[in-house]
């Protein structure tokens, strides 16, 4: 069974951005006031483009330059890569990945609606992690509460990890067989 969960779940819906027609200095002191490592850049209210701090170390620091001698079209990365809010987590972390990009600006019908980056990505794994987790011991609390359960079939084996299609449950563990048997072996 695959669970989907779109996009606008998890994004952040406040973007900030800055105008194309904006100066570098003016796009620094708003991700400054605003505590944010990006910025969209707009164009007449349309995404176009985005910069990170990791494009004004490399084309202006770097270089030792003054922040007006770039203008915000020279700085940005365009085109601006999107996805819709619709759009699959999964899906998106798998683009993400493939395309080595951190953010992903969400867009629906041609209006910027929010932002997808890969913390955000990260937290929805581990707080799914944490879910499953305890779904887990609850699974293992209805399991020891049976009066002499045996065998359980599909799952993951609490010593080497595998998922298994048969456990065991072994001194209060869930095993497989090979971890059963190295078990029974000591």
């Amino acid at each position: 069974m695959e669970v989907k969960m779109p996009v606008k779940d998890i994004m952040t819906r406040d973007v900030v951005t800055v105008d194309v027609k904006s100066d570098v200095l003016h796009l620094a002191k708003k991700m400054l006031d605003c505590d944010v490592g990006s910025v969209i850049i707009t164009n007449k209210q349309q995404p176009v483009g985005i910069v990170t701090e990791r494009d004004i170390v490399r084309k202006i620091v770097s270089k030792n330059l003054k922040p007006d001698a770039l203008s915000i079209k020279e700085l940005m990365t365009t085109p601006l890569i999107t996805i819709p809010a619709t759009e699959d987590v999964t899906d998106t972390m798998h683009m993400m990945v493939k395309m080595d990009i951190r953010r992903l600006p969400v867009v629906d019908n041609g209006k910027l609606v929010g932002i997808v980056t890969d913390i955000d990505l990260i937290a929805v794994s581990a707080e799914m992690g944490n879910i499953f987790s305890d779904l887990i011991k609850m699974h293992r609390e209805n399991i020891f509460s049976m009066e002499a359960p045996q065998k359980i079939n599909r799952g993951i084996c609490e010593e080497c990890g595998d998922n298994v299609d048969t456990l065991l449950l072994v001194n209060g563990k869930l095993l497989c067989e090979s971890c059963r048997e190295t078990l029974e072996m000591l």
